[in-house]
């Protein structure tokens, strides 16, 4: 073969070569790109997640807390659920007894504390 026709099919099988190159490498660097963009975004989400993390266990502190807080009230309402009912029945036990007193004495509830005329 003739030396001028070698070199421009050398020249061209040389461009073809380059080419396929030139598209390999920039679908190569278009998932590099990709990859990059996920990366960032996955350290974002994991930020995201140990941001609320940190939310949930203040929240879980703070509703144990109101559960405490809910448990004493809850006592101390029972407990002055049992007063008012002590008092009730002192107040009951009051009132018979004043009652016998004044069927003793024939005094009539109408005049107790009014002063004399």
């Amino acid at each position: 073969m003739p030396r001028s026709f070698v070199i421009p099919i050398a020249a061209v099988a040389a461009l073809l070569s380059c080419a396929g190159c030139i598209v390999t490498t920039s679908t190569y660097d278009a998932k590099v790109r990709e990859v990059e963009s996920l990366r960032d975004a996955y350290a974002s989400s994991n930020r995201e997640s140990s941001r609320l993390a940190g939310e949930v266990e203040a929240l879980s502190k703070q509703v144990a807390g109101q559960k405490a807080a809910l448990q004493a009230l809850s006592f101390h309402a029972e407990g002055c659920e049992a007063e008012l009912a002590r008092e009730k029945l002192e107040t009951a036990d009051r009132d018979r007894k004043l009652s016998r007193l004044r069927e003793k004495t024939g005094t009539k509830e109408d005049t107790v504390g009014r002063p004399s005329e």
